[in-house]
């Protein structure tokens, strides 16, 4: 456990609540990252995560990846029934806490260009738009493009 308030508890991910990521990316209809490939990024792929519980239920998710001298934000996930709750701003401020301590000089993050809620969800926490990614997406037809956005600190 990393942190509790009230009934949400924030945890680490590992391997004992890995799962939890998989179940909340199939009830946000988003694309399911594979068991191996999750324990791939924990275990050497330089990444970690979060999971928030309410009432000890995963109600949300955040992947990231720690780089050189920045952090990435893979993934990040909200049971539909909890959304706009402020779900996904606890689990970012939990995620941006660290990024602080560790004098992380920027955070980044890759989103489609036609996802406007998470566009603005990103611009409220302060990421900036920095380039269109072009073709970035696979689609059913063809490509779809991307948005990367940016957050420095220091």
């Amino acid at each position: 456990m990393v942190r509790q308030e009230g009934n949400l508890i924030i945890e680490v991910l590992d391997a004992s609540n890995v799962l939890s990521v998989q179940d909340i990316q199939k009830n946000c209809d988003e694309p399911v990252w594979a068991t191996s490939s999750l324990l791939h990024l924990l275990n050497k792929g330089s990444g970690y995560g979060y999971i928030l519980k309410y009432l000890n239920n995963s109600i949300g998710y955040i992947l990231l990846r720690s780089l050189d001298n920045e952090e990435e934000v893979l993934s990040l996930g909200v049971l539909k029934s909890k959304r706009r709750q402020g779900i996904a701003s606890k689990l970012f401020y939990e995620f941006e806490k660290g990024v602080i301590r560790k004098n992380v000089q920027r955070i980044i993050l890759e989103v489609k260009v036609e996802n406007y809620a998470a566009i603005c969800f990103y611009e409220f926490l302060g990421l900036k738009k920095i380039k269109v990614l072009k073709d970035y997406y696979k689609a059913e037809k063809g490509y779809e493009d991307g948005l990367l956005l940016s957050k420095v600190y220091f």
